[in-house]
């Protein structure tokens, strides 16, 4: 019969008998904001009254069955600008391809309809969309939205046959995509969510230390960038995806949880961040540490002690010890200020043979401004975070075990600590500055974690109150371990992976701690 098709054909996607792509774009922003605030990477649940409306689209991808678009959404709670959120979708017939769990948002009934709406990340023919449009190099326009493709001369980008991709789960900022094909390296495309006007850290860091030899970071493959009325920033970006290996967080709490010695590991991984910021510093420069710069960040520090003191009694108990901690870093040196990674912690770095230790995600606390998460910092604050982290380490264990593995933790952050000095240079001449500062670091970012733990785990809060209590009792140098010289012909890397293929993810970690 005339216009029947055969059982197994593509439903067909007729846009000339559909509205226009605005009216069905503005017929969808209910289901999307009922679908938004069940995403694991949507930053404002809870949010009364919430309001999507539509910034700005444009066609990535339009075949005889499905249409690929880029969105740019605008959230509104109560009259309030919360954030601009970024969703590509895909458009086709309810009876066409199966949605992945998850993924679809909504059926539209619509003159010339119906039509199934599906986030583009949980649908194969929408990563491959955003997949060509980063290897082609182009870009896309559309009514208030317009992006272009960046792809690295020098990375892994590049024609590839046999795609396949899938959605990499457990990611909570942003949305992370694996892309193999015949005779190619993988990627990873990371879309980032929450978009701010400016451009965005974990490509520009991790694009200058690729660039400038770095083999502890993955391999750059290109970027995509977006603007709307309102910003100008990146989109997506692919790089190097490294399969067969645990990240550090997994890794170092089964050592913890075993007992298996992890010091020699630590040291490696200590050395490896201090080369990062060496070759951070070489790329993007330093800044001197101004009284001014110093006093500021330390009175942040303080003034989030007191309203963190003032909300927990365990904290309290402890603040003129805290206090005083805290200002003994007015009066030391600081180190030059640089771009750091800015959230480091075990689940963001790779034990990876033969190659050794690699950082991943340079995007910083995903959910400060963007303008604070592009300012130079102190590399002591990354130093602190990894230290807290082992510390957490030997939390996770004590918790799930009921056994606290302080001796492990101990040792592996003295050797960490070791390490970073012994390649940074900072051991030398600068000791009790760097004692002083680190302790500093890591008393506030303990402060900080017994909140989020108060907040979202209070069967973890013991992890970071153990700290303070270490760290109050001792003075300024407490929190610090032993500033000392590692030992010369160090056994070789300690926390290898094995052969299970566990992609990193800061999830393990509860994100803020691990």
């Amino acid at each position: 019969m005339e216009g029947s098709r055969p059982a197994d054909a593509p439903a067909a996607l007729d846009l000339t008998v559909l509205p226009p792509l605005d009216d069905l774009l503005t017929r969808l922003v209910d289901q999307l904001a009922a679908w938004m605030p069940a995403q694991r990477w949507f930053a404002h649940k809870g949010a009364q009254g919430l309001r999507i409306s539509v910034g700005g689209w444009a066609p990535l991808h339009l075949a005889a069955d499905h249409l690929v678009l880029a969105t740019v959404l605008t959230a509104e709670a109560e009259g309030q600008f919360l954030a601009h959120y970024q969703c590509p979708l895909v458009l086709r017939r309810p009876e066409g391809a199966a949605a992945e769990p998850g993924a679809e948002i909504g059926v539209l009934a619509v003159p010339g309809g119906p039509i199934r709406v599906d986030d583009a990340t949980g649908d194969p023919q929408g990563r491959t969309a955003l997949l060509g449009s980063l290897l082609r190099g182009g870009g896309a326009a559309g009514p208030g939205l317009r992006m272009t493709a960046r792809p690295s001369l020098t990375g892994p980008a590049g024609e590839r046959r046999g795609v396949r991709t899938r959605l990499l789960q457990g990611e909570q900022s942003n949305t992370s995509m694996i892309v193999e094909a015949d005779g190619s390296a993988p990627l990873i495309m990371k879309l980032f969510r929450v978009l701010q006007d400016g451009p965005n850290p974990d490509v520009v860091l991790q694009s200058a230390l690729h660039g400038g030899g770095s083999t502890q970071v993955p391999a750059a493959a290109g970027s995509i960038l977006i603007a709307t009325a309102d910003l100008r920033t990146h989109a997506l970006f692919a790089q190097e995806f490294l399969p067969g290996v645990e990240d550090g967080w997994r890794t170092t709490v089964e050592l913890a949880r075993t007992g298996t010695d992890f010091t020699a590991g630590a040291e490696q991984l200590g050395a490896a961040v201090a080369r990062v910021h060496a070759d951070l510093a070489a790329a993007l420069g330093t800044v001197r540490s101004s009284d001014e710069v110093v006093a500021a960040l330390i009175d942040q520090m303080l003034e989030r002690l007191d309203q963190i003191a003032g909300q927990l009694p365990a904290v309290a108990a402890h603040r003129e010890s805290l206090q005083a901690l805290l200002e003994a870093a007015y009066e030391v040196d600081w180190p030059p200020m640089q771009r750091i990674h800015g959230d480091l912690h075990l689940g963001q770095v790779l034990a990876v043979p033969n190659r050794g230790w690699v950082l991943l995600d340079f995007e910083g606390e995903p959910l400060r401004p963007l303008e604070q998460r592009s300012r130079p910092d102190s590399p002591l604050r990354d130093v602190a975070g990894m230290l807290r982290s082992l510390d957490y380490a030997a939390g996770a264990v004590a918790h799930s075990d009921g056994v606290y593995a302080g001796a492990w933790a101990q040792a592996a952050r003295e050797e960490f600590l070791a390490g970073y000095l012994s390649q940074s240079g900072l051991a030398t001449g600068a000791a009790d500055a760097t004692e002083v500062l680190v302790a500093a670091f890591e008393a506030d970012k303990a402060v900080y974690e017994a909140l989020y733990e108060s907040r979202n785990r209070p069967d973890w809060l013991a992890i970071p109150l153990r700290a303070i209590e270490r760290i109050a009792a001792g003075g300024p140098a407490a929190g610090t371990p032993p500033v000392r010289t590692p030992t010369a012909g160090s056994p070789a890397l300690g926390a290898s992976a094995g052969d299970a293929v566990t992609e990193a993810e800061a999830e393990a970690s509860g994100g803020s701690a691990g």
